[in-house]
């Protein structure tokens, strides 16, 4: 792309500066606003810049104790009617989708407040994080955004969000775009001289733009196989025990793709797909992980988990342990394990189970037993990889001296030296540049539901609800994830007729899912298929394959 496409450099160039900081000498609360993008010294900081444009920099270097309380830097940007602006939503379940500049973001929450704060409908997403607008033109996101006019975009991307998470907003009227970084909680002294946000302005083609952005952050991929198979969550939900896993493994077994994937596997330069077969939520009560439900799986998981290796499958296993439940025993026997808000009550992570409550990842019993927990699981029981849901619980309240960011990268951290380099994470619920390069594969939409768009109702709670609609446009949207990031999970196809999907909405999820995913799955009872759904799935599996025929481990 040219440069003239966007009207030369001037497409997000810094043109201001503002900050808030306290200086703890004095107590002040110093507001500084620059409307030039420049080096300067206020009262009690320096403040460095640099942008040499492609990678813009700011930095304070206090000259006595301070603590930071809010920085924003603002960039010029022309923007045009024919012109698309994507700004990635806050977690792996945020809609996320290009829209015309002067869209309006709509007021989420407002209709149903009393019921969103009865049951937590609000906690999956940004709603106590950022204002939403409600203006024409003036739209947000997280870490990064693009700006395309036709084959050629602008993308704008934080470098750093292990150390804050970054808000980024469109004033299409005003031209303007801002970038917002998460500040550090902790006090600075005086000479320490600390990076406080830093971006990545890339131009070119969509290919161009991610791989610049990627290599600039420094971030790759971890070497992965496609995964192909089965969850047990959109067949059974939490009703599942040992017969009915036995019978779907059964089910899987006779199916055409294993022989299909190891016939794949086995050609030269191609490590092929991995038959997957996954529990999901249903064995025990969320936050008791080890205490599986003796009624469902009287001998325990780990026979399961050998039974599904020895038919050829990966056994995979389904955790959220940065939350636990109402009823389960840790909410009530291990309060202190829980975080609480300013007013000491506990911080509810959502209305799912009896009620989710987050966990205080900084509390050190809270993180050995996560550990036990995951492994546990890996190495007793013998699972080989692990969904690992509800990961922004982690991050929902900054403390312990760490900003969201840097909790959110602590938690995966942790999960990572919980499960170890040979075990993999499939990430689900998380902000995702957090787990840019952590996770194996993470899944980048909604949950798909068992009809299109929901019911109406459910439409007014928040952007990170249910959506076989939302979940392909999300889908379609962080493809350029795909391999550079981890390998993307876009979520469940369905084949069988017990759903309310139309057979050209089954097929649309089918397709997309082949075409755009590392990770191909269903929740049906593939034994039950008919003669129409099994040359669907072979055809859209013969999509997929071609795609990563020939590419060993997806990078």
């Amino acid at each position: 792309m040219t440069d003239s496409l966007y009207g030369a450099r001037a497409a997000m160039e810094p043109v201001g500066l503002s900050l808030r900081y306290t200086d703890l000498a004095s107590g002040d609360v110093r507001d500084v606003e620059r409307d030039v993008f420049a080096p300067f010294r206020d009262e009690a900081v320096s403040i460095e810049t640099s942008f040499d444009g492609e990678i813009l920099e700011v930095a304070v270097v206090p000259r006595q104790p301070v603590r930071m309380r809010l920085m924003v830097v603002t960039l010029r940007h022309a923007f045009a009617t024919e012109e698309m602006v994507l700004l990635n939503g806050y977690q792996s379940w945020t809609d996320t989708a290009e829209h015309p500049p002067w869209y309006a973001m709509r007021e989420w929450l407002r209709t149903s407040q009393v019921v969103a704060d009865r049951y937590a409908a609000d906690a999956h997403g940004d709603y106590s994080m950022v204002k939403y607008a409600k203006r024409r033109g003036e739209q947000h996101g997280f870490t990064f955004g693009t700006f395309r006019r036709g084959e050629g975009m602008v993308l704008v991307g934080s470098l750093r969000e292990d150390h804050g998470f970054t808000v980024i907003r469109t004033f299409a009227a005003d031209g303007r775009v801002t970038l917002k970084p998460e500040m550090p909680v902790r006090m600075l002294d005086a000479g320490q001289r600390v990076v406080l946000g830093r971006w990545a302005v890339t131009r070119g083609t969509l290919d161009e733009c991610y791989d610049r952005w990627f290599t600039l952050m420094g971030v790759q991929a971890r070497p992965v196989r496609p995964l192909v198979g089965y969850t047990s969550w959109y067949r059974h939900y939490y009703d599942i025990d040992e017969a009915k896993l036995f019978h779907d493994l059964e089910g899987m077994k006779g199916a055409s793709f294993v022989k299909r994937i190891a016939d794949a596997a086995s050609k030269p330069g191609c490590n092929g797909a991995m038959p997957l077969f996954q529990i999901d939520d249903g064995y025990c009560k969320v936050g008791d992980w080890l205490e599986v439900d003796e009624r469902k799986f009287p001998n325990g998981l780990a026979p399961f988990a050998r039974a599904a290796r020895e038919a050829g499958f990966l056994p995979g296993l389904w955790v959220a342990p940065f939350v636990c439940e109402r009823d389960s025993r840790i909410f009530h026997e291990c309060g202190d394990w829980l975080l609480h808000d300013d007013e000491g009550e506990p911080v509810r992570s959502g209305p799912q189970w009896s009620g989710g409550y987050a966990l205080d990842t900084r509390n050190v019993e809270v993180r050995s037993y996560i550990l036990d927990v995951l492994r546990t699981m890996t190495r007793e029981w013998g699972f080989g990889l692990l969904k690992i849901d509800f990961l922004y619980a982690a991050c929902m309240r900054a403390r312990g001296g760490m900003n969201r960011g840097e909790l959110m990268a602590d938690a995966l951290d942790l999960v990572r030296e919980g499960v170890g380099d040979d075990t993999l994470i499939l990430g689900c619920g998380v902000p995702l540049a957090s787990a840019f390069g952590r996770v194996d594969y993470c899944r980048i939409g909604c949950d798909v539901g068992l009809d299109w768009d929901d019911k109406p109702h459910m439409r007014l709670f928040n952007r990170e609800r249910v959506s076989t609609k939302n979940s392909i446009i999300n889908t379609y949207s962080r493809v350029p994830l795909d391999g550079r990031a981890f390998g993307n999970d876009p979520d469940v196809f369905f084949l069988r007729e017990d759903v309310k999907l139309s057979q050209a909405q089954r097929d649309e999820l089918l397709f997309t899912n082949a075409d755009c995913g590392t990770v191909f799955l269903t929740s049906d009872d593939m034994s039950a298929w008919n003669d129409m759904q099994r040359s669907r799935y072979d055809a859209a599996l013969s999509v997929f394959l071609a795609r990563h025929a020939g590419k060993g481990e997806v990078r």
